[in-house]
């Protein structure tokens, strides 16, 4: 073994595999198929059996178990005891079997391993009736005297095995030992004097006894307050009762020149070591500044020290390069001997403190009798225990060092005033065990458990509480700390499985939290998590039977687990662990409840039963409904989806009740199951989820099939039913709230990122929701819910069913309520309230209800062009003429605008030209503007009063042309009241089989001609003087002076059209194609195919077809007109061209 720098190994993370087998009588779980109602979460508190035939009654109960250890209760419950409780003290004493509690007053003993079903208690009084002890007297068993020195087994044929007691006042330093407890049981104390063997111990004024060991066969070792060590023998070297102090083996740290006591020199542990003859046991004393001694105690000779060395400078070294502050906050505690034949390896420990937390090490310490010395072989610091200790120091015990055999490793439990620690060190020494990872774990125990005693044997430590009574600890096996077996079992999932298992029984001491300060990985909790919410869910768990009585009660276990589950991670990791995974549990656990809630409806409804049987039958034929409950309920979202479908489809042409009972089902199913018992009270209420905090897939109840049956099943209850009962009433808010919930929660996953919005199923969900969500608000209106449709469309924010619900209140009552929502929502609430107003035409209130709204409803009509119908009137009433006039033109003017009907656009212009005539300063060229739209409005006016006239048709050479089409295509738009631009209104008219279109069409063009470019004008112009001739059959016309070019000429003439430049036909113009372009009939007519370009160029070509004197015909045809309307202007015949009117 290396003498050198010690070896030292702090674990970095917990991991706590043990490859221990089971208890065989761990697994029966309770009769739980049997016994279902006794169940909180499972329970596992069976009747354990020790030392006894399986067939004897006993008072075990166990309270938790794992792969490592396991805890039991063990009999009596001490809490019936009259005894004070916050002055009592215990202890258990595995070598005689009994166990002992005290007060100031009494002290009891009792077989602690009794299978008797009352255990009886033996009680000693502990003082005089007339006299009161402050403090409660130290109180150890002793052994009989026929107990073998070498073995300390009770021999055969040795009579009465109870033992004795040895009672220490603390204070005046009285030993009282009585050798038979039986004999002064109940017994007077004046009568168990006469049985008692005392002797003192002469304390000081300020000394107490603090601590005392029973190291028979030797005797009784005492601990003062002092640091002082007594030894006090019981018995002779003949076994006789012999009370004597036999010697001092420590003397008082405090004489004549020291008055104050060093705190260095206080007794922290007193532990007995091997006995190494009759009469003769070994003795170690640590003090807190880490003086170590080892004595050789005898009845019959003198005691002597063996062994005498200085630790703490060592330990100090050991640590002060991890941790500095070790220096200044080192102390000793405890000390344990490794071994129960060998006094050479012993196991320190100590502890340190940042300020902050105290951190608990245990040191292997090998010691040389020859050499005086020792060397630390091994120093570990404990991970699951960091808090700090007032008054009461931790102990531990080493079970091994008082068993028989030795194994590889030895478990040692660290026992903290709540908590027990588990960890284990090697028994051979192997150098290259400090090196390994450790396997460390931790019981502990509520707050409200106050341990008052301790003792130990080869297999467990026992752990005492008035509360409780005594607790067993007993780990389960050897540990092969191997690497694989690290990893079988860890240690949250450790903590996992029993807080779910365990956690239910009644009046457990164990806290199953994980305690603080210990530090673990996000994905090791995460993993084992996971891993047990899988085992309750897939109905694979140790402690989850393979089927109970009814379905019901199996899937009632498995939710009563899961929530114990979901408290343990609300309790230990709520923000540690990822909100995904939180929401994966969450989706377990709703899925099983909506299992739970299903399967209970379809006791009292077994015609939705059968409907369930033959959906899972679709799914899968071979599948039951037990098995698919137990075993495959990963398939029930979708399942269950397909059942709503069917459920739907059979209750649309169903009775009412069968309509009843699917809101009933969909209620408690979705409604009570998943949103109220999930998604309220754990989602929210428990692990305290944002509602942004989402999964990357759709809620598992969330789907379209879902949402749709939903809905479906809502209209159809609410179409059929007669809601006049308070129970209906319930049904619709209800399936009202479920919807809002359902898409409210759809709506915030698919805005989480921008692609989801793309998707096709975002636009059926938002399509679904706008066709109906003002419907569920009006059934609940309709069945007097108002304050409840206000609720719902108040916390969901749907403000059309807030204005709605509104408006369908009493004036007076909604008017405040409006002023609520004003300030509350602002903007979003007020644009909702205008637009309802706007789209009932209600525009009193719109403009007048709200004044303090004013500003808002200015930003609210300036939002967007869609109000200016609306914003004009606004702008009128607060003086803005001119942008009124602007208003009124935006909504009424522009070639490609359709705007409102011919009579709406009519009165917008004329208002907006008198808006604008009030303004200042006038604006003359909108005025201009406006005018010639009226213009163009009077003008499709009046073409729409003659095509009532059946004599005005379409001319015959359009039809059959793509131009019919057109001309079809734009008188209906007419017929609709829609507006036509200039260009299309003459195209009209010069289309039409009468002569005086021809000349409504060029008024329109000397009017309004400012409205079209010189290009469309000049097309325009040409085709209507085209048109016109093309209207006549010039070779039959005999009388110029009859044709409809005249009959134009002569109104053109006489209306003087030429002062608007309007020129007169040519042949030249009317024959002119260059105007006919591609890009003209693509912004015009929308030409892609070349159809409405051939019709034009028949036109040229018929046109071209006339006499090639034609021109001089049309120039005469001029001159006749000119001369008949009184020659009103000079015309130039060569060019066809007005050059001068007066």
């Amino acid at each position: 073994m290396s003498s050198g720098q010690p070896l030292f190994q702090l674990r970095k993370e917990l991991s706590v595999p043990l490859s221990a087998g089971e208890d065989d009588t761990t697994t029966q779980a309770a009769d739980v198929s049997t016994s279902y109602e006794r169940f909180q979460s499972v329970d596992v508190s069976l009747d354990t059996h020790h030392h006894e035939d399986q067939q004897t009654f006993n008072n075990i109960k166990m309270l938790t178990e794992n792969e490592r250890y396991v805890v039991k209760r063990l009999a009596p419950d001490l809490s019936t005891l009259p005894i004070d409780s916050s002055s009592c003290e215990g202890l258990v004493d595995t070598h005689s079997g009994k166990a002992l509690v005290n007060d100031s007053d009494f002290l009891y003993i009792w077989d602690y391993y009794s299978s008797q079903r009352n255990t009886n208690f033996c009680r000693i009084p502990l003082h005089e009736e007339h006299v009161a002890l402050k403090h409660e007297p130290k109180c150890l068993i002793t052994w009989p005297a026929a107990m073998d020195d070498t073995t300390q087994i009770f021999t055969e044929n040795s009579g009465s095995a109870f033992g004795g007691v040895c009672i220490i006042h603390r204070k005046n330093g009285q030993l009282i030992y009585y050798e038979d407890i039986d004999s002064i049981n109940n017994l007077h104390l004046q009568l168990s004097h006469s049985k008692a063997h005392m002797v003192s111990l002469k304390l000081k004024e300020n000394e107490t006894v603090t601590q005392a060991i029973n190291c028979e066969p030797a005797g009784i070792v005492i601990a003062t307050s002092l640091g002082r060590v007594v030894f006090v023998t019981i018995r002779d070297s003949s076994g006789k009762p012999s009370v004597r102090v036999k010697q001092q083996l420590v003397k008082p740290q405090q004489g004549f020149f020291f008055s104050t006591f060093n705190p260095s020199n206080e007794i922290v542990s007193l532990k007995m070591g091997p006995i190494v003859g009759r009469g003769e046991r070994l003795l170690y004393i640590v003090t807190r500044g880490g003086n170590f001694q080892m004595w050789h105690l005898s009845v019959s000779i003198s005691s002597y020290k063996r062994l005498d060395v200085q630790l703490f400078d060592q330990i100090l070294d050991s640590l002060q390069a991890l941790y500095p502050f070790a220096r200044a906050s080192l102390q000793v505690l405890n000390s344990h001997p490794l071994f129960p034949d060998s006094s050479s390896i012993h196991l320190v420990l100590s502890s340190i403190s940042d300020g902050y937390e105290m951190y608990y090490i245990l040191s292997t310490i090998v010691l040389d009798e020859k050499t005086k010395s020792f060397t630390i072989f091994s120093t570990y610091r404990l991970n699951t225990y960091v808090k700090s200790f007032v008054d009461k120091k931790p102990e531990f015990f080493i079970p091994a060092a008082v068993g028989e055999q030795l194994t590889d490793t030895a478990t040692v439990f660290v026992l903290f005033e709540d908590a027990v620690v588990l960890t284990q060190v090697s028994s051979k020494l192997d150098s290259s065990y400090p090196l390994r990872r450790k396997w460390e774990d931790i019981v502990s125990f509520r707050n409200d458990v106050t341990l008052i005693g301790s003792g130990y044997d080869s297999k467990s430590i026992y752990v005492m509480s008035k509360e409780i009574g005594i607790l067993e600890i007993s780990v389960t096996g050897e540990v092969n700390e191997s690497e694989t077996s690290l990893e079988e079992v860890r240690f949250v999932k450790s903590h996992v499985d029993q807080a779910v298992y365990f956690s239910g029984i009644s009046s457990n001491p164990i806290d199953f939290n994980i305690p603080r300060g210990i530090s673990l990985e996000v994905g090791e909790i995460e993993a084992d998590l996971c891993s047990c919410s899988d085992e309750i869910f897939h109905s694979k768990g140790t402690y989850i039977p393979p089927m109970m009585n009814t379905l019901t009660q199996h899937l009632n276990l498995r939710v009563d687990l899961f929530k114990n589950l979901l408290n343990f991670v609300e309790q230990n990791f709520n923000f540690k662990v990822s909100p995904i995974e939180k929401l994966n549990l969450l989706q377990n656990f709703e899925i099983l409840n909506c299992s739970l809630k299903l399967c209970i409806l379809f006791k009292n409804l077994p015609e939705l039963d059968e409907i369930w049987k033959k959906t899972v039958k679709l799914w899968n034929n071979s599948l039951t409904t037990e098995v698919f409950f137990i075993n495959h309920l990963h398939e029930f979202p979708k399942v269950f989806s397909q059942f709503l479908v069917q459920l739907n489809k059979k209750s649309m042409p169903a009775s009412i009740p069968l309509k009843a009972s699917t809101v009933d089902l969909l209620i408690e199913c979705v409604y009570n199951g998943v949103l109220e018992e999930g998604e309220k009270q754990i989602r929210y209420d428990l692990f305290k989820l944002d509602p942004l905090e989402l999964s990357t897939e759709l809620p598992w109840f969330i789907n379209y099939e879902n949402l749709e049956s939903i809905n479906s099943s809502f209209l159809d209850f609410q179409l059929f039913t007669q809601i006049i009962s308070t129970e209906d009433r319930s049904r619709l808010l209800t399936l009202t709230k479920t919807l809002y919930y359902l898409f409210n929660q759809a709506n915030i996953w698919f805005k989480e990122y921008p692609q989801r919005q793309e998707t096709e199923l975002f636009s059926k969900f938002q399509l679904l929701f706008l066709n109906n969500h003002l419907s569920w608000n009006q059934a609940l209106l309709d069945s007097g819910l108002e304050q409840e449709a206000l609720h719902i469309a108040e916390f969901y924010q749907d403000f059309e069913a807030l204005v709605e619900t509104l408006e369908s209140l009493d004036r007076s009552i909604s008017q405040e309520a409006y002023f609520y929502y004003f300030d509350k929502f602002q903007y979003q609430f007020a644009s909702t309230v205008f637009q309802y107003y706007i789209n009932q035409n209600k525009l009193d209130d719109l403009f007048y209800r709200f004044p303090e709204q004013h500003d808002v409803l200015a930003e609210f009509l300036a939002s967007s062009d869609k109000y200016g119908d609306v914003a004009w009137i606004q702008e009128i009433l607060d003086g803005r003429y001119n942008v009124a006039s602007s208003t009124l033109c935006d909504i009424s003017l522009g070639e490609t605008k359709e705007g409102p009907p011919l009579e709406q656009r009519q009165i917008y212009l004329n208002i907006a030209k008198l808006t604008g005539l009030v303004n200042e300063p006038v604006p003359l060229d909108r005025l201009k503007l406006i005018q010639s739209n009226l213009d163009v409005l009077d003008g499709q006016k009046h073409l729409l009063l003659k095509l009532q006239d059946p004599r005005i048709r379409l001319a015959s050479r359009f039809v059959g042309t793509p131009l019919e089409k057109l001309f079809q295509s734009l008188t209906d738009k007419m017929g609709q009241q829609r507006g036509l631009n200039l260009r299309f209104l003459i195209e009209v008219y010069s289309m039409l089989e009468d002569t005086d279109s021809f000349y409504c069409a060029l008024k329109l063009i000397a009017f309004d001609g400012g409205l079209l470019d010189y290009e469309h004008k000049k097309f325009l112009v040409a085709t209507v003087w085209r048109r016109c001739i093309l209207r006549d059959d010039w070779d039959s016309v005999k009388d110029d002076t009859k044709s409809s070019l005249y009959q134009v000429l002569c109104k053109y003439f006489s209306e003087e059209f030429f002062q608007s430049n309007l020129s007169l036909p040519s042949f030249a113009s009317i024959t002119d194609s260059s105007l006919l372009t591609m890009e003209y009939l693509q912004n015009v007519y929308q030409e892609t195919d070349g159809t409405i370009e051939d019709s034009f160029r028949e036109e040229f070509e018929c046109t071209k077809s006339l006499e090639p004197e034609f021109n001089k015909r049309i120039q005469s045809i001029i001159a006749t007109a000119n001369e008949a309307t009184g020659k009103k202007c000079i015309v130039n015949y060569e060019t066809n061209t007005v050059e001068y009117y007066s």
